[in-house]
């Protein structure tokens, strides 16, 4: 899957599960939904990344926490998340269920609006 973002490259899918690559580009927002039944640990290899997470149903825009290569995150089920990248990002995502992109679509649930604080966004971008 190839968009402005970036590319998923699916590495394993099985019914015990998937790991995908994911390529993105500076600049980028991902995600901004949170899965019904699946999870997912998603882990830097090069790059670095900024996650956000709230409770399901909340109306609060979030601060993040800067992931850099080494690191990892994981996301539960009916949990909002985004992610930022502020550089070009290489990182693994490993989810409960496969991820073909109809898989991917029957248990995602997008927000309406953007869950990231707009100062922490601001703060970093004057950096």
């Amino acid at each position: 899957f190839m968009n402005g973002s970036g590319s998923i490259q699916n590495l394993v899918e099985h019914e015990c599960g998937g790991v995908g690559l994911i390529r993105s580009v500076k600049g980028t927002i991902r995600a901004n939904h949170f899965h019904k039944e699946d999870w997912h640990y998603l882990y830097v290899l090069e790059g670095r990344c900024h996650y956000f997470e709230r409770p399901h149903g909340s109306t609060e825009r979030v601060d993040g926490i800067r992931v850099m290569p080494g690191q990892m995150v994981f996301t539960p089920p009916m949990v909002e998340h985004a992610v930022w990248f502020t550089e070009e990002t290489l990182c693994l995502s490993i989810s409960k269920f496969g991820r073909t992109h109809e898989q991917h679509e029957a248990d995602v649930v997008r927000l309406p609006e953007l869950m990231i604080s707009e100062a922490y966004m601001k703060e970093w971008r004057s950096r």
